[in-house]
Parts: C-alpha cells; sequence; structure tokens
C-alpha cells in the first residue's frame, strides 16, 4: 500500500465515500419505514406529537441499522470494485504492474478501521440512544409505552422477595441497565403465598431495595381495580442483581460489558450472554474485512453488462449466508452450546481465509 500511496489513498477514498453514501441511504430507508410505522399505530391518540414520533424513529434506528452494517460494508465494497472495473480503472493498474491486493488492501483497511469505530463509538452511541427512545416514548403517552418495542424484546419476568412477602414482576422493556421498566405487571403474594393482589404499572423505577411503580391500577380479589399514581415494592435484591436478570445484552454499550461479564462471574449467574455479545463486538472489525474480501471475490473480474446481475446476485447470497452463519454462531455462543469466543471469531475467520484462498488462486495462480 505504501509503495503506491496516491493510488492507494484514490481506491481509500471511494470506499469511504461509497460507505457513507451506503450507511446514509439505509439509514433514511429504515428511519422512513419506522416512522410511518410508528405514526400509523400513534395517529388517532389525541397527544399525538408529528414531531416527537420523528425524533424517537431517529434515536432507535442506529440499534436497527447496527444489524445492517455488514451488508453495508459488502455493498459499498461491491459497488467500488464494479465502478472501478466498468470505468477500466483496475484495467488500468493491472496493465500498469499492480496486483489485485493493492487495491483490496485499501478497502480492507477502511473496512478494518469502520469497524473499530463501529465498536467503540457507534454502538455506545446506538445503546444511548436506543434507552433516550424509550424515556421519550413513555412521556408521550401511557398507552404508547412499549409500542414497537415487543416485535423486538421478548418480555422479561422476575421473581423477588420483600417485607410483605413475595413478587413476580414482568414488564415489556427495560433500561437503564435493567433498573428502569416499562409496561409492567407484579404479582404481589402475602406471607401465607396467596395470591394478594395484582399491579398495573407505566414504569417502574429500582431506588435501593425497592420499586417504585407509577400510574398504577391495583386489581385485589373481589374488589375493582383502583387507580394509584405510586406503589412501593420491596424487593430483597441489590442493583446489580436486578441488572444481571433484566438488563438485555443488546443494549448495554460496549465498555459496560466487561464490567456486567465480571459481576456475573462473581454472582455465580450465567454471563453467557454477555460474554457473547463482547466477543461478536470485538470480532465486529474482522467480520467487516471478511466481507470486503468475499465481494472482491465476485467483482474483481472484468465483467460484461450482462454479467453485472450475477456478479451482483452471487455477492449478496455469499454475504447473506456469512451473515446466517454468524447469527447462528451467535444463538449457539448466547445458549452456552459452543465457546462465545469460538463462536464470534469463527465465521469471519473462516471467511476470510476462504476468500483469501480464492483470490491467491485467481491472481497469483
Amino acid at each position: 500500500m505504501l509503495r503506491h500511496p496516491t493510488i492507494s489513498f484514490y481506491f481509500a477514498r471511494r470506499f469511504a465515500r461509497m460507505t457513507f453514501v451506503i450507511f446514509l441511504v439505509v439509514f433514511v430507508l429504515i428511519a422512513f419505514v419506522d416512522y410511518l410505522e410508528l405514526a400509523r399505530r400513534s395517529v388517532q391518540r389525541e397527544n399525538f406529537d408529528a414531531f416527537w414520533y420523528l425524533v424517537i424513529s431517529l434515536t432507535r434506528v442506529p440499534t436497527v441499522i447496527e444489524r445492517a452494517l455488514p451488508f453495508t460494508v459488502l455493498f459499498a465494497s461491491m459497488a467500488s470494485f464494479v465502478m472501478a472495473n466498468r470505468q477500466l480503472e483496475l484495467v488500468v493498474a493491472r496493465a500498469s504492474g499492480l496486483s489485485a491486493w493493492q487495491f483490496i488492501l485499501p478497502a480492507g483497511t477502511v473496512a478494518l478501521a469502520f469497524g473499530i469505530f463501529a465498536t467503540t463509538v457507534f454502538n455506545p452511541g446506538a445503546t444511548a440512544l436506543k434507552e433516550e427512545s424509550i424515556r421519550i416514548l413513555n412521556s408521550l403517552t401511557a398507552d404508547a409505552v412499549g409500542q414497537g418495542e415487543n416485535q423486538q424484546n421478548k418480555p422479561i419476568w422476575i421473581r423477588q422477595s420483600g417485607l410483605e412477602g413475595s413478587s413476580i414482576m414482568g414488564a415489556k422493556n427495560s433500561f437503564n441497565r435493567g433498573l428502569s421498566l416499562t409496561g409492567v405487571t407484579a404479582f404481589v403474594f402475602d406471607l401465607n403465598n396467596g395470591l394478594s393482589r395484582r399491579i398495573d404499572a407505566r414504569t417502574a423505577e429500582y431506588q435501593d431495595g425497592k420499586w417504585l411503580l407509577r400510574d398504577t391500577m391495583v386489581a385485589r380479589q373481589a374488589e375493582r381495580p383502583v387507580h394509584v399514581d405510586e406503589v412501593v415494592l420491596p424487593t430483597d435484591l441489590r442493583a446489580d442483581q436486578v441488572s444481571q436478570q433484566l438488563a438485555n445484552p443488546e443494549t448495554i454499550s460496549f465498555w459496560s460489558l466487561p464490567q456486567f461479564i465480571e459481576i456475573s462471574s462473581r454472582s455465580g449467574v450465567p454471563s453467557t450472554g454477555y460474554e457473547m455479545r463482547y466477543q461478536s463486538l470485538l470480532a465486529q472489525p474482522l467480520l467487516f474485512l471478511a466481507m470486503v474480501l468475499v465481494a472482491a471475490t465476485v467483482s474483481l473480474r472484468f465483467s460484461r453488462s450482462r454479467d453485472l446481475g450475477q456478479v451482483i446476485l452471487t455477492g449478496v447470497i455469499v454475504g447473506f449466508v456469512l451473515y446466517v452463519v454468524s447469527e447462528l454462531a451467535i444463538g449457539l455462543g448466547r445458549s452456552g452450546v459452543v465457546n462465545p469466543a469460538i463462536a464470534a471469531w469463527a465465521p469471519p475467520i473462516v471467511a476470510t481465509l476462504a476468500s483469501v484462498t480464492v483470490l491467491l488462486h485467481r491472481e497469483d495462480g
């Protein structure tokens, strides 16, 4: 790369620009679809505010687009290589004595840098914005709590004890490391393990050995439900125990995951979910590099117009297979079947080695 810095920087700049353009296109499309869906569900409400619902969509799109970043890199790589081929730039570069590796390396370097940025900066920002979107949505209307969120997160449940007896509490969503809940339902039992009451609350906040439930409906046996502004529910759980049981690994930033893993290990709570998330974020730059190499294997050869569709289809299929295998490995690692480090690193390593083998065979014989 350093032997021809001008050409290297040219290809690197083209790939970076293409990645940014495709990222913006995907971001706008996801935000547009999410806003339409959110507005469709909420437009009939009396306090519907189009601006704030647009803010909600924009703040929760980054967590959605984070899962599409590998495809963004794949499409940007294919577009860059195909354009260079169609404009005969690669033909001229090859004729001047440059090998394929000298214009793959700049794109790979940018992909690695983009992956490091996505892991260390974009992920923490996306998780923070996601929590902010839940807070805004919760403040707009009680009925809108969790709207559109259940489709992504399953309801969570926790069993706890207190001074008045045990209770089982569930919520549609959690944020603030599991210490804040929305769409809460609590079944409270007396000291004889008989059902004492049911509490439905809009939100719940953990505060030093107790849950503060707000905007609640309290129902007792043989009595009509009663609206109560605030209900205090004692718990014997500490804040770190609550976080371990209720915090979703997908909503924890990269920099906070090691702390959660350490707390889980000290508490004897399985930490495979947090370890899998942490390792997958660490392996993300290598996955982006693998996407560049996959794109190079199908896009570097000079092709006529009638072959362009086949090139694009082949690249999409190969990239999609790699993505599916990675997600399957993540599922196995999260469940504890496979070691999280192996599950996170094996797919991009195998894809990188396979792509390099194909390129060596084609370019160097």
